[in-house]
């Protein structure tokens, strides 16, 4: 019986890491591309289980799913990561949170804040609107680019706090979606040519709709990305994975690099969960930008865990 039941959930997990493949041809199969770190933890349970019952080929079969799994991750492709560097000129400090609208995670927030006095701070599902309210928590920060009350709880928005105005701000319009992606153009005394940052938290792809959204927002943010020069920062909760086709774009099109917090796989949604976790938020980098370090802090009540890096020019 046992190995009946083996077999019959190991067929499921091929046809799911198969299936994968399909992930560009859109909702629902695009869902199975988001978890192949999970396939990859499958295959390693897998092998072991059949190894146990001296099933030799179906071992083999279980490893070289989980390795198929493991290179469509393309995590030893150095090409899709930004550089790094150690240098000890001016920095600039960003932070990009999904609060889950919990006024324990904006708390924890403000705490990791007063420890490193970020530049800037990319924030979605914020538990109050973007006020001068908020910013009076965040010593230093003055300015708030994008819509106040649109990047709550629930909302597909984000907005970023700074230290300095921006030389330009907008929000562009995807669908019917007016704040989908917030754009603002910071010139720091310590960069030079400025850097233009673009922060985005498109829907969750439970449902056909939500996809599309996500896909349009996402294609417009890879778009737009693409016809800007100059240093540039993209992040924000993307509600996908790095190596989802959603997201090739901003890399094959747009050129974007994705900066790698932790190493070049780190959940940051449901992070602490064995083998559940998502790499969902992101920093993504390009003109010049190299990564000093990057890392994720802690939960502090939401389901998202914060991510901070420190940029130079490289």
């Amino acid at each position: 019986m046992f190995h009946r039941v083996l077999a019959c959930l190991f067929v499921l997990f091929a046809i799911a890491v198969l299936a994968s493949f399909l992930a560009a041809s859109g909702w629902p199969l695009d869902l199975l591309a988001h978890f192949q770190a999970q396939y990859v933890l499958g295959g390693l349970v897998f092998a072991a289980a059949f190894a146990a019952c001296r099933r030799w080929p179906a071992t083999v079969m279980a490893l070289c799913l989980s390795l198929v799994a493991l290179m469509r991750m393309d995590l030893f492709d150095d090409a899709r990561f930004a550089a790094t560097s150690d240098a000890s000129g001016p920095s600039l400090r960003v932070a990009a949170a999904n609060l889950f609208g919990s006024s324990e995670a904006l708390d924890g927030l403000v705490e990791e804040h007063r420890k490193h006095a970020f530049d800037l701070m990319i924030l979605t599902e914020l538990p109050v609107p973007a006020d001068d309210g908020l910013l009076a928590r965040f010593p230093g920060l003055t300015h708030v680019t994008g819509m106040p009350g649109q990047a709550l709880a629930g909302r597909p928005a984000a907005v970023v706090l700074s230290r300095n105005a921006p030389e330009e701000a907008e929000l562009i319009r995807v669908g019917q979606n007016p704040s989908a992606i917030t754009r603002a153009r910071y010139c720091f005394a310590d960069t030079r040519p400025c850097l233009d940052v673009f922060a985005v938290h498109p829907l969750p792809p439970f449902n056909p709709r939500y996809y599309q959204s996500q896909a349009a927002i996402l294609h417009a943010l890879a778009d737009r990305a693409a016809q800007s020069e100059g240093p540039m920062l993209v992040a924000g909760d993307m509600n996908a994975t790095s190596w989802a086709p959603l997201l090739q774009p901003l890399r094959d099109e747009a050129e974007l690099r994705k900066v790698a917090c932790g190493n070049r796989w780190s959940p940051t949604w449901l992070a602490p969960v064995p083998g559940l976790g998502l790499e969902l938020d992101h920093f993504f980098v390009k003109g010049g930008l190299a990564v000093k370090n990057c890392a994720l802090g802690s939960s502090n009540g939401s389901d998202h865990w914060p991510i901070f890096t420190e940029l130079v020019s490289g």
